[in-house]
């Protein structure tokens, strides 16, 4: 055993002094190589409207600090305190360090010797091999960078350069990564604490090992009172302040993926690349919708059975009159962010939701919230290769009549079959939601009254959002300004909108819609919810797809759950958009409620042209002395029903006129 050690000390002795002539002699001769181009992958980055970081868009997550004075004198002073202390005073080759570190070799320990300078070489141009030659070229780079280059460069290119730990490349990233903060905002014990990490981003992990990184940040701070830029009792008191992280929360992974898709179309023609050119790009994102929606989703997802979590859901949120996507999830939590966007990208049948579009078309067409509905069996196109025969999700009718509001608050299939086929046409339904925004194809059949056509979620979101914003339909969009790395903009979003529909027939759509989460179908939502709200479920055959739309004057709101597949159909008590979308729904506005008191309370506006008008509740017009089932319902004066003929002792000339052209 003692033979073996000697043999291992001789190596050691051997290895020190062969690198040891080495080294003297490349000092003496310098290589006549040339310095290498540097070449460093930055990322573009991504941010919310308020400020927030979501994510990065390129092979690393680094971005480039233009200089020193954007970086904490905290970090600088723990880097040259803990990596070079003699930084200003070598030409990038400490040979007392060499010295030292061939003396620790020659005792058994392992130490580098390496300058900051020389670490810089080795990471921009360099492997981390052990070897004599990697550590002559090592020297060789370091002298030559040292030409080039400032001690204040070179200290900005290092710390531009080296790697933290978490994905986060550079003290850029690193600041977001471990506190969520820039560079220039680092406190003393979080730029101790990054500084640390260099020596073994691995080893100390906070994730893995939050006591040992602690111990090493300590280490890094009693290198300050070495130096000089910290005092022992300063030291004592702040040794014992925790780590106090602040990790940088992901979220939008789907709709970062959608920015960087929507980017390229942007910057297509002016020669700039996301991966090298660092964009900075703004989007429409609000974080705390964002972070509300995305626990929402996993609340409801956790609280289903395992073999159900596999589903898929999508969720787009847009600001009603113009159209900034506020939030946006394309998939479950263990979706691809660079797979299907579901938010966008996919169609399907919206089932009951639908029913927007029908009875928007005919409020517009000047039936009233009173207009009677047949609940009664239909069979459509009898005796015909297209016989149908739809049925209410109960399989049974009430054999009776029911005014429009009340069948919009129970989603009356049958109702809505008597609706597009007695009092309008699947022609003037499609012509009406493509007003609203939804280019899919739609198809002119009566079953289009029940949603068998199919549609996007972002389509639906924003087509609900014409209702909440009285009328303005704003086409959907996420990006509002990119900027290059000199803070030029290169592109600042202008909003698209329309008025597409009166602002009339968009708040009696409201008021009947209203009446869904009031005491209708998705009634739970007042569990959780209190504020104005107006939606629609949806739940197509066979629960393939389920739906929730929902608004009020601030999001409009699109969700779906199913499966890619739609082999596969959701079930095990969550077989309706009532059991799975609308409590995602419930629980994302009620926390944003709470986040944002006095939000999302306030009903959408009356306009001037609505009055509460007594209507008679058989034939949904005017009511007359005759009439004995009347009740107030809001009607927009300027399409003022005719007077009812059911119950009425005027002459027939005179009931087919409204009252209001009456009074004229």
């Amino acid at each position: 055993m003692m033979k073996s050690y000697l043999i291992i000390k001789l190596s050691r002795i051997r290895f020190s002094l062969v690198f040891l002539y080495l080294i003297t002699f490349f000092t003496i001769n310098i290589s006549a190589q040339d310095l290498p181009p540097i070449l460093l992958d930055y990322a573009s980055t991504v941010f919310t409207e308020d400020g927030k970081l979501l994510g990065y868009i390129g092979e690393k997550n680094r971005v480039e600090v233009k200089s020193t004075g954007y970086i904490s004198k905290h970090v600088l002073w723990s880097l040259i305190a803990t990596e070079d202390r003699n930084f200003y005073e070598h030409n990038g080759v400490s040979y007392s360090g060499l010295g030292r570190a061939l003396l620790k070799t020659i005792t058994g320990s392992i130490q580098g010797g390496s300058t900051i300078t020389m670490q810089l070489a080795r990471n921009l141009f360099l492997t981390h091999d052990r070897t004599v030659s990697r550590k002559v070229n090592e020297i060789d780079l370091a002298l030559k960078l040292e030409e080039k280059f400032s001690k204040d460069q070179l200290l900005l290119l290092y710390l531009n350069t080296v790697y933290f730990g978490l994905g986060a490349h550079g003290i850029w990233a690193a600041s977001q990564e471990y506190f969520n903060t820039t560079p220039d905002k680092l406190t003393i014990t979080e730029s101790a604490t990054l500084v640390g990490l260099l020596q073994s981003p691995n080893g100390y992990n906070p994730e893995k090992n939050p006591q040992k990184l602690l111990n090493r940040r300590n280490e890094v701070l009693h290198n300050l009172v070495e130096v000089g830029k910290l005092s022992k009792t300063e030291f004592n008191k702040i040794k014992r302040q925790p780590l106090n992280l602040k990790r940088h929360f992901s979220i939008g992974k789907h709709f970062v993926e959608q920015i960087r898709r929507d980017a390229l179309t942007v910057i297509r023609q002016s020669g700039l690349t996301l991966s090298k050119d660092q964009l900075k790009i703004t989007s429409t994102l609000d974080y705390q919708t964002q972070l509300s929606a995305e626990e929402a989703v996993t609340k409801q997802w956790n609280s289903m059975k395992k073999e159900m979590q596999s589903a898929q859901v999508a969720l787009v949120s847009i600001e009603p009159g113009t159209g900034k996507i506020r939030a946006l999830i394309g998939g479950n939590k263990d979706s691809e962010p660079r797979g299907i966007n579901r938010a966008v990208q996919i169609v399907r049948q919206p089932g009951s939701s639908f029913k927007l579009f029908l009875y928007g078309k005919m409020i517009e067409d000047g039936f009233t919230l009173a207009t009677p509905l047949e609940d009664i069996p239909i069979v459509v196109d009898s005796g015909t290769q297209f016989e149908w025969r739809p049925s209410n999700s109960s399989n049974t009718s009430t054999w009776s009549n029911m005014p429009i509001i009340s069948a919009v608050q129970n989603s009356i299939n049958l109702a809505a079959v008597y609706s597009i086929t007695q009092l309008t046409n699947p022609d003037s339904v499609i012509s009406f939601a493509k007003k609203l925004g939804v280019n899919s194809n739609l198809y002119p059949y009566p079953s289009l009254a029940l949603g068998t056509s199919e549609v996007s979620p972002l389509e639906m979101a924003a087509a609900s959002g014409v209702f909440a914003a009285g009328g303005i339909y704003a086409r959907p969009f996420s990006i509002l300004k990119i900027e290059d790395k000199n803070g030029r903009v290169i592109y600042n979003a202008q909003l698209d909108t329309a008025t597409v529909i009166d602002s009339a027939t968009a708040y009696l759509i409201t008021t009947a819609f209203s009446t869904v989460i009031d005491s209708g179908t998705a009634s739970s939502i007042r569990k959780f919810y209190k504020g104005f709200a107006a939606g629609k479920t949806g739940t197509t055959q066979n629960a393939t797809d389920v739906w929730f739309v929902g608004y009020n004057n601030s999001l409009a709101t699109a969700i779906w759950a199913g499966y890619d597949n739609p082999v596969n159909k959701v079930g095990g008590g969550f077989s309706f958009g009532g059991t799975i979308c609308v409590p995602v729904w419930a629980y994302m506005m009620n926390d944003l409620s709470k986040r944002t008191p006095g939000s999302f309370l306030n009903p959408i506006d009356k306009p001037s042209t609505i009055e509460e008008i007594e209507l008679c509740e058989d034939s949904g017009l005017l009511a007359t002395e005759n009439c004995r089932r009347r009740k107030l319902y809001p009607v927009n004066i300027e399409k003022m029903p005719n007077l009812c003929p059911l119950h009425s002792s005027f002459p027939l000339e005179v009931v087919s006129q409204s009252r209001f052209e009456k009074q004229d």
